[in-house]
């Protein structure tokens, strides 16, 4: 692939060169699935994320005033990982507070994929104590964002007082491991 400039780049993307795309996908992906598949996602939330991002980056490129302060891969990644923080706050994955963290840190944000300790690792730590059946279901439903009418048939369950059920008891197990580590 040969070299482009960011600013070539840039041009390429408001005129909505298919090229463009191609060539946004091959360079920048890659760092922004990296980041996602360490933070509780999958390959799927980072395809998500990143078609996200390219929607948000082609609204801002098509702005008048636009302009760019930082590299293009830089700029995509920090778009991409707040998405990705805001959906993890949404969905009740990290607190409030930590995504304000993440947050500040990124408005002087360089480009590093270094893993973020914390409760990242311990949620990902119990998630692997339960078991399989469990995990299977959080994830489902926390990180998938799966329906719970999808997720019976899924799993075979007869109504929606068994499916809230089986939630109730894997979130059970989950505090159960987060308590003794805390012991």
């Amino acid at each position: 692939m040969r070299k482009i400039s960011d600013n070539n780049l840039l041009e390429d993307l408001r005129s909505e060169s298919n090229a463009s795309f191609e060539v946004l996908y091959k360079l920048y992906f890659p760092p922004v699935a990296k980041y996602i598949s360490q933070n509780f996602g999958t390959t799927a939330d980072a395809e998500d994320v990143y078609q996200e991002t390219v929607i948000v980056l082609l609204q801002k490129v098509r702005q008048p005033d636009f302009m760019l302060t930082s590299s293009l891969k830089t700029y995509t990644f920090a778009i991409a990982r707040n998405i990705w923080l805001k959906r993890l706050r949404d969905n009740k994955l990290i607190p409030v507070e930590d995504c304000e963290k993440y947050l500040r840190e990124s408005e002087t944000f360089t480009f590093e994929l270094k893993k973020e300790p914390g409760k990242d690792e311990k949620i990902a730590y119990w998630l692997a104590k339960i078991t399989r059946n469990c995990q299977r279901i959080l994830k489902a439903i926390f990180f998938h964002r799966e329906p719970m009418v999808s997720l019976m048939q899924k799993m075979g369950w007869k109504n929606k007082h068994t499916a809230a059920n089986q939630q109730y008891k894997c979130i059970q197990q989950l505090k159960r491991e987060k308590q003794k580590e805390m012991l």
